[in-house]
């Protein structure tokens, strides 16, 4: 199973990671969005939140003020979220770090937005 059909099935079945993936992708036009955690490993429990990290090209503001922007732009939508929101650079030098939380979701996350 490819990686696009796999992110194909998981939102075609969950309408709500489906409508997530869309708002921060109207709002943000980011490089890509990956899904990691329970939800990625198919062991989400009734009360899972939704872990993604999105890769932007590049930004003035803070980690922090990137993370609020995109967190408000999910207000609503109807679940659990917890969004990582790096720049491209960022991403590059953090994912160097073998046991860092980027290198692991690029390893093992679920990408479901490419540009």
């Amino acid at each position: 199973m490819t990686q696009l059909t796999k992110e194909s099935e998981i939102l075609q079945r969950d309408a709500i990671l489906a409508e997530i993936v869309r708002r921060l992708a109207e709002r943000f036009q980011p490089e890509c969005i990956y899904l990691f955690g329970s939800q990625a490993r198919g062991e989400a429990g009734e009360h899972s939140d939704y872990d993604l990290m999105m890769i932007v090209s590049h930004s003035t503001l803070p980690q922090y003020r990137r993370d609020q922007e995109a967190f408000h732009t999910l207000f609503g939508v109807g679940a659990s979220k917890d969004i990582l929101v790096l720049t491209r650079n960022e991403f590059n030098q953090k994912q160097k770090v073998v046991c860092s939380l980027p290198a692991t979701i690029a390893r093992e996350g679920i990408l479901l937005y490419a540009a």
